[in-house]
């Protein structure tokens, strides 16, 4: 018996030594295959966040082509309406024309609306936006190709024709084609909160939204490596004065700011941060869904108040059914003597 157990420990000690040989000895083997200095080795990064920087890339602002609209008259009116457009969107500006993008004649307020646009690769296109610049004389025309990449380009474009050519607006408006826009109900509210000359009101997409890595509006990690954005404004639409929109175009035209093709978040989130000019939150006036505009047409809602400012129309309901929202609108709004008062009671509601 003893024997036995003798006989026992020497083999659990033999195997405990060979086990250990064997582990020095494969240690040894991996740290020759690999450098010591190799970073993904022996670097711990405890932030996902990376490194580097983005570039601070100058933007190239394009010429204006000579058919561009003309400069606002005098006495210059109360918005000016940018509005960024495709060159193949000559229904989407017409149905605008036809609703928020004019006043009535005698209103206490006035309002000057313009397309901005970037020449299209597709020749009749051109012909056809060309005619309708002739006709109309409320298309900036750029001179560089309309596509998703020179977005930022195409917005400072438009707020630098603004900044020159009506100088003396007390607010201005950027927005896209696809939005349906009670201007007159968003200047009561404005003009009823006073807004700051350093302020632009909008709805507020929060700080630590991430950027879409895939689909139309990719954004790489070479365009943009991190993966949160800053707090910045939806582009549907957002409002402001003279001063605060100088303020954002001169920050973005600087040496300072890095670059983004996503204009919003360039514009409204970087620029605007670097010149001091803080965000006014205006959720409460953009319509959730598309739905909920439908069903106020529809189901007997709309003879009451419309209960938003801004809405998204998709191309199912945004142009064909933009002139008969439009007018229950002005119905609406026609039965309400006073608007402050009643903005006031939606809000606390």
């Amino acid at each position: 018996m003893k024997k036995i157990g003798r006989l026992r420990i020497k083999k659990v000690l033999f195997a405990i030594f060979f086990l250990l040989t064997a582990a020095v000895i494969l240690s040894k083997i991996i740290l020759q295959g690999r450098p010591q200095d190799d970073p993904e080795i022996f670097t711990l990064h405890f932030t996902q966040e990376p490194v580097f920087q983005l570039s601070n890339t100058p933007v190239i602002i394009p010429p204006y082509s000579q058919w561009t609209a003309k400069p606002c008259k005098e006495p210059q009116p109360t918005i000016l309406a940018i509005v960024h457009s495709s060159p193949s969107h000559l229904l989407h500006r017409k149905a605008i024309r036809q609703t928020w993008g004019s006043f009535p004649p005698g209103q206490n307020m006035t309002i000057k609306t313009v397309f901005v646009v970037g020449r299209s690769k597709l020749p009749k296109i051109q012909q056809r936006l060309e005619r309708e610049a002739g006709q109309h004389g409320d298309i900036v025309a750029l001179e560089m190709v309309d596509s998703y990449t020179n977005l930022t380009a195409k917005h400072l474009a438009g707020l630098r024709w603004g900044l020159k050519n009506c100088p003396r607006v007390a607010y201005i408006m950027k927005a896209d084609d696809d939005a349906l826009i009670d201007v007159r109900r968003a200047l009561k509210v404005l003009q009823s909160a006073t807004l700051d000359r350093n302020v632009i009101a909008c709805r507020i997409v929060p700080e630590g939204t991430s950027p879409r890595r895939s689909g139309k509006w990719m954004v790489t990690r070479q365009d943009y490596p991190y993966q949160e954005y800053p707090e910045y404004c939806s582009g549907l639409a957002y409002f402001g004065t003279m001063s605060a929109l100088a303020g954002m175009y001169e920050a973005a035209t600087s040496d300072k700011m890095p670059y983004l093709w996503i204009d919003d978040v360039f514009l409204t989130g970087f620029a605007a941060t670097h010149a001091g000019v803080k965000r006014l939150d205006m959720s409460v006036w953009f319509a959730r869904t598309e739905q909920d505009i439908i069903k106020w047409m529809k189901n007997g809602i709309g003879d009451g108040h419309f209960p938003w400012i801004v809405a998204e129309m998709s191309p199912r309901h945004w142009p064909t059914d933009a002139l008969s929202i439009w007018n229950r609108i002005k119905q609406a709004n026609n039965r309400v003597p006073e608007l402050t008062t009643y903005f006031n009671s939606l809000e606390k509601q």
